[in-house]
């Protein structure tokens, strides 16, 4: 009985940000820190931003609470969007906008979770989902995934996966592109996991934040629209990534309509609905995707490229996302890992420490090569190069 001053119990279950540790080091840097850490683009969009005097008289309704699962021209122009995309069976009343990725990914742990169930998280996956599993009173059972794939890309996923379930298992959390390994999973791969799904009846939810952001000929495959799936398959997407827009925070969910009330039901209880502003804004940026986002995709793969070449060692090449995801453990020179990550924070750039991304990446860093303008990241690959000499 959590009286004043106690909190509840599941505060102590989930940590904050994960970069939360390292805010007051951060802090000192100030403007001399190059931000490596988060997941982010420095680029500001490209499209047209409707917010002005006229677009603001032909939306009258910008400042009012609208349908809680979204503005009808928005979700009209998404269900084309995914549709054409991703080949997924969408339909504006399959579709339910979110307050971000994020609070898509939370109202769907809440919605499918009893406490006690499992989840099975195949690693390494972004962060705050196993706090997001954990706050809901579930466990999540981490399967080491996607960095295999990269060393064995014909694992036997089944085989791979089934030694992990137990009777209260009921979900399968899916993150391709994948942060932070940048690993795409091929239409196979997914067929696999699809069959595993499908054989235990088992819930899949599938973030697909970075929608788009794959390089070198590799393809996002969408596992909702594979036979058999969309039933069951939560599919996730954001506005924060090729939209280049994480401020906005606005994301949906394509899903059944039973799947959507239900979840529907929890997001209302926390925000009631997204803004309606930032949905009738994102009405012609999906129109007019095609005009703009691969030169944007482009543009990523090569400071991909750049900052690959200019660095010392050598990391993992990514297929997608905004990430370079690798071990430093051969880098230490004798220092202890997080002697390394002070120095690097020391030497003006934020890393992510690898251990956020599962239990199974303690000695590895991730690292985001679209937070920052051409001429930081050459200055942050100086100075990570005085850290990891080869």
């Amino acid at each position: 009985m959590p009286r004043f001053p106690e909190f509840a119990e599941r505060t102590q279950l989930i940590t904050g940000s994960v970069f939360e540790k390292f805010r007051a080091k951060m802090q000192e840097q100030g403007e001399n820190l190059v931000r490596l850490h988060i997941g982010d683009s420095y680029i500001p969009p490209p499209y047209e931003m409707p917010v002005d005097a006229g677009f603001l008289k032909e939306h009258p309704g910008f400042n009012r609470y609208c349908d809680t699962f979204g503005i009808a021209p928005l979700r009209e122009v998404l269900a084309e969007k995914v549709k054409t995309d991703n080949a997924l069976d969408a339909t504006p009343s399959r579709i339910m906008m979110t307050a971000g990725a994020c609070n898509a990914l939370s109202v769907s742990m809440q919605a499918l979770l009893n406490p006690g169930d499992e989840v099975l998280v195949l690693s390494p996956y972004w962060p705050f989902f196993r706090g997001m599993v954990r706050v809901v009173g579930g466990t999540a059972v981490e399967i080491p995934f996607y960095t295999p794939l990269y060393d064995d890309p014909g694992l036997h996923i089944k085989a791979h996966l089934e030694p992990h379930l137990t009777p209260r298992t009921v979900a399968l959390y899916l993150n391709t592109p994948n942060n932070p390994s940048g690993k795409v999973l091929s239409k196979r791969q997914l067929q696999q996991v699809a069959d595993f799904v499908r054989e235990h009846d088992l819930w899949l939810v599938s973030d697909e934040a970075y929608d788009g952001m794959v390089y070198d000929e590799h393809e996002h495959f969408s596992i909702g629209a594979l036979p058999g799936m969309f039933e069951r398959t939560l599919s996730i997407f954001t506005f924060s990534k090729v939209y280049m827009f994480s401020g906005l925070r606005l994301g949906y969910v394509v899903a059944p309509e039973t799947v959507l009330r239900n979840l529907n039901k929890i997001m209302v209880h926390q925000l009631y609905g997204p803004s309606t502003l930032s949905q009738q804004m994102m009405v012609s940026a999906v129109e007019t995707r095609s005009q703009w986002s691969a030169a944007f995709v482009d543009h990523s793969r090569e400071l991909r490229d750049m900052f690959i070449q200019g660095l010392e060692i050598s990391p993992q090449v990514p297929e997608g996302t905004y990430f370079l995801f690798f071990p430093i453990k051969d880098y230490l020179d004798g220092r202890d890992y997080w002697e390394v990550i002070d120095a690097c924070l020391g030497n003006g750039v934020s890393v992510a420490p690898g251990e956020d991304f599962g239990k199974d990446f303690g000695d590895y860093i991730r690292i985001c090569f679209t937070g920052e303008a051409p001429d930081r990241l050459e200055l942050a690959v100086r100075r990570l190069n005085e850290i990891f000499p080869r």
